[in-house]
């Protein structure tokens, strides 16, 4: 399949240009691992060399790694408190993950190589930038729509607001339970 064959090829390339990994993962050779996110599922393993590998399937995995896609937007956004389910070796499945996160693709170089160095460093600096304002527009207009969903349409509650009603009914079952026991001594 043609989507495989470019999982591969990308996830191939990709951690050849960080071959720091080798160190942590050479103690874990010919151990796999499943990634689902919602639907997408995405399988590794570590071959000879301490490098993970693409594989469209494997019968058996060592670890497996599950969030839903909500969840896995969380992380983006650097929530590290996201649901995750992890089964199978758990310390495997923890170095993998947190060698996920620090894994860097230096696409500055392999697009340089189409298109020289000089355009590939300005296009990437464009890139970045555009990222950037567009990351920053959408919060911005998540926050908007969070405040008039707070202030002018009340939709959502206040966190204090909530914390204040909670108190009132602790306040209120208290006083309650106080009134009874008055009332069982008449």
């Amino acid at each position: 399949m043609i989507i495989d064959t470019i999982k591969s090829k990308l996830t191939n390339h990709l951690f050849q240009q960080n071959e720091w990994l080798k160190k942590d993962l050479s103690k874990h050779r010919s151990k796999s691992i499943l990634f689902n996110v919602g639907p997408i599922h995405y399988a590794l393993i570590i071959n000879e060399s301490g490098l993970p590998e693409y594989r469209s399937h494997i019968d058996a995995y060592d670890a497996e790694i599950k969030l839903s896609i909500a969840s896995a937007v969380e992380l983006m956004r650097g929530n590290k408190k996201a649901h995750i389910e992890i089964k199978g070796d758990i310390e495997f499945a923890t170095v993998i993950s947190g060698l996920l996160r620090d894994i860097e693709w230096d696409y500055e170089d392999d697009l340089s190589q189409i298109v020289g160095d000089i355009p590939a460093y300005h296009l990437v600096k464009l890139g970045k930038k555009v990222i950037n304002t567009a990351k920053k527009t959408s919060f911005n207009i998540a926050d908007t729509f969070a405040e008039y969903w707070l202030e002018e349409k009340p939709l959502i509650a206040k966190k204090r607001l909530v914390e204040q009603f909670n108190n009132e009914v602790d306040r209120l079952r208290f006083d309650v339970d106080r009134l009874e026991l008055r009332l069982k001594k008449l």
